[in-house]
């Protein structure tokens, strides 16, 4: 795309400059939370500068729901210890309990528990570049504006703590759940624990310390500024249209939308709310939809395109993931597909209601210590991947512009 190096070195400068103008200014930007809202404010100005249409929503959204499952959990496990000394049939019944809202929230990320926390206003914002021609395509750039709340142990004690803190509650339920169930075959439905079942309960208790730190996992009080992830996301998309804009580019046949989706963080609500409010883009007849997702561009050499989502158990388009793989062949990198195995970003939303998306991501597998904690600030950025993905961006829109989607071959 002739787009010449030194506005492309400009616009990285802008990304960079913007995102330590957003931490420094606008302060805490949690879900539904006022440095949120003065962002998503801030964005919507700055596309008005560079779009030929901006657009704007809110959404109810709340906000510690999504990581509320941590508390259900372990509340109905201990419960389930105890209750186990008197009948192992409630102890499973406990387990059940304290399972279902983890799997409805956090697996398949559905608003099971929502109703019972703080509600709070989110919102979407949206600005759109026109082509010269006849619209008959439209690629939609995506970032979100909010900040995760800290994971508590994964600042303590790094990545080994982070996922100590998770494998042993997962194991002290397997364990209890598996001895309840014995119990029930041993000593009947109603029996209570004896002779070994008794002592294998017991040992539980070895459990509860572990229990007890989960409740823990997520520092509600504390938000990180969330520099990486995710307004590098937001700045990539703002700075495309701005770049495109100041060197008098427009597509021919292709709108180029950044959209700015609100909490993110808690449970993919803004690009869910999105997609329902907003049917056209995707469903439009005669107009090509696709969605390019962008999440934390802070390591270049982990680059990679989820192509599955949502703890892989969303598949992305196949279509759009390998337009994304051949700009990046074109920019001298051989992208590899990947997956979201824990956790989900919102290329699912897109994805789960029928429309065409991938997602962008480039952080390590065994994540970072700035990774959801205070250290992902405006002074840990990576200029270097910023770089990279603008040029792989510019590359995918010119090419879906000229020749829409490639043509994937079956496997």
């Amino acid at each position: 795309m002739n787009i010449d190096s030194q506005k492309r070195k400009e616009t990285v400068d802008f990304m960079q400059s913007e995102i330590k103008h957003i931490i420094t200014e606008y302060g805490d930007r949690d879900p539904g939370n006022a440095g949120e809202i003065k962002t998503l404010a801030h964005m919507q100005e700055q596309l008005g500068e560079y779009c030929d249409e901006v657009k704007s929503e809110s959404f109810p959204v709340h906000p510690h729901a999504f990581f509320g499952w941590t508390y259900f959990i372990i509340t109905f496990l201990i419960l389930a210890q105890i209750l186990m000394f008197f009948s192992p049939v409630f102890a499973i019944l406990s387990i059940v309990i304290a399972v279902v809202p983890m799997l409805m929230e956090f697996v398949f990320y559905k608003p099971f528990i929502d109703p019972l926390f703080e509600k709070r206003t989110s919102g979407n914002v949206w600005g759109t570049l026109k082509p010269s021609g006849e619209v008959k395509r439209r690629i939609v750039l995506n970032g979100h504006s909010d900040a995760v709340y800290e994971w508590h142990w994964h600042r303590i004690g790094g990545y080994k703590l982070f996922l100590t803190s998770i494998i042993i509650p997962v194991i002290g339920l397997i364990y209890l759940l598996a001895l309840a169930i014995i119990i029930c075959i041993v000593n009947g439905p109603i029996g209570v624990p004896k002779g070994w079942t008794l002592y294998a309960l017991i040992a539980s208790v070895i459990f509860e310390p572990f229990f007890i730190c989960f409740y823990f996992f997520s520092d509600t009080k504390t938000v990180v500024p969330g520099a990486n992830d995710n307004l590098t996301a937001c700045e990539m998309a703002i700075g495309t249209v701005k770049a495109l804009k100041e060197s008098g580019i427009r597509m021919e046949n292709t709108e180029v939308v950044a959209l700015i989706t609100g909490s993110e963080e808690a449970g993919l609500r803004g690009a869910k709310f999105f997609m329902k409010n907003n049917p056209e883009y995707g469903l439009e007849e005669g107009i090509e939809t696709i969605f390019v997702t962008f999440e934390t561009l802070r390591e270049l050499d982990h680059l990679v395109i989820y192509n599955r989502d949502m703890n892989g158990i969303t598949k992305n388009d196949d279509a759009v993931s390998l337009l994304a793989k051949q700009a990046g062949e074109k920019n001298g990198m051989n992208l590899t597909y990947g997956s979201v195995f824990a956790g989900a970003t919102d290329a699912a939303a897109f994805s789960q209601a029928g429309r065409k998306a991938t997602c962008f991501a480039a952080m390590a597998p065994e994540v970072k210590d700035y990774y959801h904690t205070r250290r992902d600030n405006w002074d840990n950025l990576s200029p270097e991947c910023l770089a990279k993905v603008f040029d792989i961006t510019l590359d995918m829109i010119e090419e879906f512009d000229k020749n829409g989607l490639p043509t994937v071959e079956n496997k």
